[in-house]
């Protein structure tokens, strides 16, 4: 009856081991998901990065539409000066 009780025993210290090792396995799981997550986190933040950065290009470009649509005006204006001028010559 002994030795049955020490084969009962051996046995389920092999299931405690293995459950051990299990629960260590979840672990590396449960940390690799915990990387994977920060690594998307990052990629996310470099993403906004970048959007931003087109934003602020998007705007320059805007301002710079804006500056020589100013020009044309300008050079619009002289050309109807200059045409009040030479009529007024002729």
């Amino acid at each position: 009856m002994h030795y049955g009780h020490a084969k009962i025993t051996n046995a389920l210290a092999e299931i405690t081991n293995a459950l051990a090792e299990i629960t260590n396995e979840f672990a590396e799981i449960t940390n690799a998901i915990a990387k994977i997550t920060n690594a998307i986190a990052k990629i996310t933040n470099a993403i906004a990065k970048i959007t931003n950065a087109i934003a602020k290009i998007t705007n320059a470009i805007a301002e710079i539409t804006n500056e020589s649509a100013e020009i044309t005006n300008e050079f619009a204006e002289i050309t109807n000066e200059s045409a009040e001028i030479t009529n007024a010559l002729a």
